[in-house]
């Protein structure tokens, strides 16, 4: 996510997702970006990377739950046929 600083060419980055060629791993970054006085793009930021396996299961495992409670939901639900009395 970048946010724009009111008033200046500085956008703060805020955990934007840096492209890499190993799909292993997911790398962050964290810092500003700027364009300095030659109108060249800077960026200073902090990069935060790993494979995040538990965090990835533990997402998967609530959409999941997710996904069945909405399939369930969805199923229609048979209603009670009334009785008619005996002529």
């Amino acid at each position: 996510m970048r946010i724009k600083m009111p008033g200046s060419r500085v956008h703060i980055r805020l955990f934007e997702r840096v492209a890499t060629t190993n799909d292993t791993y997911d790398i962050f970054d964290v810092g500003v970006d700027f364009a300095d006085g030659d109108n060249i793009q800077k960026i200073d930021s902090i990069a935060i990377g790993g494979s995040f396996a538990s965090a990835k299961a533990a997402i998967k495992k609530m959409d999941d739950e997710q996904a069945a409670k909405e399939a369930k939901a969805s199923e229609p639900v048979a209603e009670p046929v009334a009785a008619t009395p005996a002529a």
